[in-house]
């Protein structure tokens, strides 16, 4: 069982803000190399010290799923709206290369929302990407989806503007419940153009987010709890009101919660 610390963050209580323009971000091709690859009525969690996921979230137990986007997509993946012009797997050999365009899951007209069949019980979704938002709303990382009404999405995105609690660049967590935007969005803010480590794990009606910067050591941004009953799950972008600029999943990963 690996271990890990986890860090609590200080939790936020609200969604993005309005547009502030900026440059396109470029990935520079050999930014994967610089990591080891290893592998909502929001319920806000109390802040503590610092502790082990053992104790939090038990032993991830076993892999059920693991893509790593090695020259051909599995299957058993679907997109969602698909633009073939706007995905690759050969910009970035060993990554699926997305580029994100405007739209949102709530309002179905994002493109290449990438999906597949959920397991059944507890489990942990995880991903590393490359991705440096810039400009309101830009988003990618990883999706828990009913319908575009209910969902819970986690990932890398950027909001600044007059609501309160956008931080620009960072982690965010956005729950949408019949169509609503649910707080918090457990906000932490990250401008590094690093790779980064997203988990979305499900337990029961609980939804937690976690990132890393190593894949060893993990930060506990927040759990949300929902009724729905979700369908799918898989990888999303969108969300960009600014210019198009990529975003690069090294792998995509699902392990059992026991």
């Amino acid at each position: 069982m690996y271990k890990y610390l986890v860090l609590i963050c200080i939790l936020f209580t609200v969604g993005c803000g309005v547009p502030s323009p900026s440059d396109s971000t470029q990935v520079p091709a050999n930014l994967f190399s610089q990591v080891t690859n290893i592998s909502p009525g929001g319920v806000t969690p109390a802040i503590a010290s610092p502790t082990s996921q053992g104790s939090l979230f038990a032993d991830l137990g076993t892999v059920l799923f693991r893509d790593d986007f090695d020259g051909s997509l599995d299957p058993e993946w679907d997109w969602v709206r698909e633009d073939a012009s706007k995905w690759s797997l050969t910009a970035f050999p060993g990554s699926l290369q997305v580029i994100v365009g405007p739209g949102h899951v709530n309002s179905s007209n994002n493109s290449n929302l990438l999906v597949r069949a959920i397991p059944a019980g507890n489990f942990v979704l995880e991903t590393k990407v490359v991705f440096q938002p810039v400009a309101n709303y830009q988003f990618a990382g990883l999706i828990i989806y009913e319908s575009p009404s209910n969902f819970v999405q986690v990932g890398r995105a950027y909001c600044a503007g007059e609501i309160p609690r956008c931080i620009g660049d960072g982690f965010y967590m956005d729950y949408y419940e019949g169509g609503s935007f649910v707080a918090p969005n457990y906000s932490q803010s990250f401008t590094e153009n690093t790779p980064v480590y997203l988990q979305l794990i499900r337990r029961d009606t609980s939804y937690t987010l976690q990132t890393s910067t190593d894949g060893e050591i993990w930060t506990l941004c927040g759990t949300t709890t929902s009724n729905m009953i979700p369908l799918q799950i898989g990888l999303v972008t969108g969300q960009n009101t600014s210019v198009e600029l990529p975003a690069a999943f090294d792998y995509f990963e699902i392990s059992t919660l026991p």
